[in-house]
């Protein structure tokens, strides 16, 4: 009886893994909408957008998949032919609006079932805001549920395809994706078995509060530093802590050990291109303290020095074109002005920072309206972990979006909530969630470090082997050629030189436990 058993569910599996990839559309699946299923050779590729060319790679021959989660989650899932067995998700940036394109390119041509969604809105670009004013349906799905029923929605899917689910489940985003992975495993902790998460955006509130507006209206005035001076700033940085990590290479190891005065660069005259006006180095300090209270306590921290210079760099991020130009500003007002005050007019520069006059600041206001719903800081991650879930979370020491102290904070505040009732807190920590500082690395990707590197193998060692990541190599590449590797070391480790053997080695590099600094 067993035996006839096993033979009718492998013909009903092999029946299911035959089915045609256009036929996806005539199945029903509950709480899924199929808008189109359509087979794609193996061989170049390309998605066209309205007025620009959205997406182009070689791709293996697969079954693309656009379907909706009601009310408005778009999502895509592609298949390929020869599948792994497994699902790797992707995530978003900005305030995203649309699907990630190019991430999903590698996890198919690795095997993956890959997907990703718009969150749930449209946008024009992934700095739009507008489409959130007066849909508040659009909002908690951006903060929130997106990910989620994209995840459900693969899981029906790929078995109506393939006549099986997938043996695991990844899931992997940096920034606002970073966001996406820390609401995955603190909400949603049975989506994926394995999960990164990138530069997080997890402390939103405090993130677009201290971080963006903050950041935007340190530029703003006299405060504002050119293009032109970056570089002025980035060596006087790097003359003063590059070899504190005993390795002159123009890469901070841990720029918390820089105490680096930016008074220095005083001019002692008139403005010029070789100095910093009293204005412009308040403005500096604003943006490395970070936003405090009147009585001095952190509500947001700063970002760190080192790694200033570059396309990734202050010139993009924190001083822009002109003021008020930066990317901070460009992420930071919106969510302002249509998801906190619902008011498109609204100024950044009438922000209040401070409590006044009998009203709570704008941060406390935000934090109330808003914080419940976006911030993924909960350091309860224990059923992630009872479910053999593992997270891997990198942040680039060099970030001038999200401060990297962000991270350490979060991955800390795990550590002590492990620790409750005398448990060992960072070794149980380690078990399950390991987070990698990387030096020289923007937001991201780039910056003067070795900032090429894979998680995706780490964590599915981790997940399938049981081999948990002990270092990462990165490399850094010049001209698309690898010159340097380094070992990631999870924190609070970092890669010390051994002293001797060449300092682009890895291999020369052992992952200690850092002195005081």
């Amino acid at each position: 009886m067993r035996l006839r058993i096993f033979f009718a569910l492998t013909l009903v599996t092999a029946l299911h893994a035959q089915r045609k990839c256009e036929d996806l559309g005539s199945v029903n699946l509950p709480g899924v909408r199929i808008v189109s299923a359509a087979p794609v050779a193996a061989g170049p590729f390309e998605i066209k957008g309205d007025q620009s060319r959205l997406f182009a790679g070689e791709v293996p021959a697969f079954c693309r998949v656009v379907a909706v989660v009601p009310p408005e989650v778009r999502f895509e899932l592609w298949m390929p032919a020869q599948w792994n067995h497994k699902l790797l998700a992707v995530g978003n940036g900005g305030l995203a609006g649309t699907i990630s394109y190019a991430p999903m390119l590698k996890p198919l041509q690795r095997g993956y079932a890959t997907s990703s969604t718009d969150t749930g809105h449209v946008g024009a670009n992934t700095n739009d805001g507008a489409w959130a004013l007066g849909h508040p349906q659009r909002v908690a799905d951006f903060a929130d549920r997106g990910v989620h029923v994209m995840a459900e929605a693969d899981k029906v899917i790929l078995n109506a395809f393939y006549g099986n689910a997938p043996a695991h489940s990844y899931f992997n985003g940096c920034s606002q994706g970073g966001h996406e992975a820390l609401i995955e495993a603190q909400r949603y902790p049975a989506d994926f078995d394995g999960i990164i998460a990138g530069d997080p955006a997890n402390n939103w509130t405090r993130h677009y509060a201290g971080g963006h507006l903050w950041t935007a209206m340190a530029m703003e005035g006299d405060g504002y530093i050119p293009a032109s001076k970056i570089p002025l700033l980035a060596d006087a940085v790097n003359n003063e802590c590059d070899a504190l990590d005993g390795v002159k290479d123009g890469v901070l190891s841990d720029p918390r050990r820089c105490h680096f005065n930016p008074a220095k660069l005083l001019c002692n005259g008139p403005d010029s291109p070789t100095c910093l006006t009293s204005a412009q180095v308040d403005a500096v300090t604003k943006i490395w303290t970070g936003l405090r209270d009147s009585h001095g306590d952190q509500i947001y921290p700063g970002i760190m020095p080192g790694g200033e210079a570059g396309p990734g760099g202050w010139a993009n991020w924190i001083t822009g074109l002109m003021p008020g130009k930066s990317a901070h500003a460009n992420l930071g007002i919106p969510f302002y002005r249509y998801m906190v005050f619902e008011d498109p007019a609204w100024d950044y520069k009438t922000f209040r920072f401070e409590a006044a006059d009998g009203f709570d600041s704008d941060v406390d206001f935000t934090d109330a309206k808003l914080g419940a719903l976006f911030n993924a800081n909960s350091p309860d991650i224990t059923a992630f972990r009872a479910r053999g879930g593992k997270l891997i979370q990198y942040h680039g020491w060099s970030d001038p979006d999200i401060t990297p102290l962000n991270s350490i904070q979060y991955y800390e505040s795990v550590a002590q909530f492990m620790s409750r009732g005398g448990n060992h807190g960072l070794r149980d920590t380690k078990e399950f969630y390991r987070l990698f500082m990387v030096p020289g690395m923007q937001h991201c990707s780039g910056g003067p470090g070795a900032t090429a590197f894979d998680m995706i193998e780490p964590l599915e060692n981790w997940v399938e082997k049981g081999v948990a990541p002990e270092r990462v190599t990165a490399s850094h590449l010049t001209n698309g050629a690898v010159d340097r590797t380094r070992p990631l070391c999870p924190y609070p480790q970092e890669a010390k030189w051994n002293g001797a053997g060449s300092t682009d080695q890895e291999a020369n590099f052992t992952c200690v436990l850092p002195g005081r600094f």
